[in-house]
């Protein structure tokens, strides 16, 4: 199996390294703006080891899947692109709506979801940190995993990335989100690593934000295969010392993922009658973050 993966940040880059270590064979997609930094090569240090310089190609000709590593609203430029290469996507994006769009507009046959609680930060210096391990799904889009996903799957897991499949990714997706939806702002807002919300306020702040998630869920009869908060606790012990990208984004400058995340969560708490007033504290608060900095 051949894959292509675009969006080398952080989780980017180590699933890469992972998979080559692993034995599959991977290329990275990247247009010439981004190319002279992958040439030099991709390194990660931390829970992975690795250094190497990967094969490049503006297009995943010749491959079977494209992992998209991108942020949430990056990808709506993408789309042109997307349609023209024909390649089925597994779309790694933190956040809600993407593989919906994705399914859209490239059939939902071709479209994969992937979420994770591995945590990693990029360096000043272009290399990575892969501070913390986690679980891993894989899931369809619509319906059940076939046999390409699971032959995804099995080149996750013998890259040390050990993967479920999922039957229900709606399920796993809002579940991920209601825990970004924990940890990510409160975490940003505060400018600690994820540890620091297992005490005092920031846990009140974190866990009332994840209970608003769930409530929300729950009015839209989506059923989640874990506790949020219970999820959350355990990303918080094993990423303890990362920074979670929503910190990373805001500490360069960038645009967050706060729409996809907690802006959905608000959304769809306004649309079933569901009242999320310290996410939308949150969402306030990292929107004015965004434009100020």
């Amino acid at each position: 199996m051949r894959i292509a993966l675009l969006g080398t940040g952080a989780l980017g880059s180590v699933l890469a390294a992972r998979l080559v270590q692993g034995g599959s064979d991977v290329v990275l997609v990247a247009d010439d703006s981004r190319t002279e930094r992958l040439r030099r090569g991709l390194q990660v240090n931390g829970f992975t080891e690795f250094f190497e310089v990967l094969p490049l190609q503006t297009a995943p000709d010749g491959c079977d899947w494209l992992l998209l590593c991108t942020k949430a609203w990056q990808l709506e430029s993408l789309l042109s692109r997307l349609k023209k290469w024909d390649v089925a996507v597994v779309a790694c994006q933190n956040g809600l709506g993407v593989v919906d769009m994705l399914a859209k507009q490239l059939g939902a046959k071709n479209v994969a979801g992937f979420v994770t609680g591995h945590g990693a930060a990029r360096r000043t210096d272009g290399s990575v940190l892969h501070a913390g391990e986690g679980y891993a799904v894989i899931g369809a889009a619509v319906g059940t995993p076939n046999s390409s996903l699971r032959q995804l799957r099995d080149a996750f897991d013998a890259g040390r990335i050990d993967t479920t499949l999922t039957s229900d990714l709606q399920g796993e997706l809002w579940l991920k989100a209601i825990v970004n939806n924990g940890i990510n702002p409160v975490a940003a807002l505060a400018g600690v690593p994820n540890g620091a919300l297992r005490e005092g306020a920031l846990r009140k702040q974190a866990q009332a934000a994840c209970h608003e998630g769930a409530a929300v869920a729950t009015a839209l009869e989506i059923t989640l295969p874990d506790d949020p908060w219970q999820r959350a606790l355990e990303i918080m012990e094993r990423t303890a010392e990362n920074h979670c990208s929503m910190l990373q984004d805001l500490g360069a400058g960038r645009r967050t993922e706060i729409e996809a995340i907690t802006g959905v969560i608000v959304t769809n708490g306004h649309e079933v009658g569901v009242a999320t007033p310290v996410s939308e504290a949150l969402l306030r608060a990292i929107r004015k973050r965004e434009t100020s900095d």
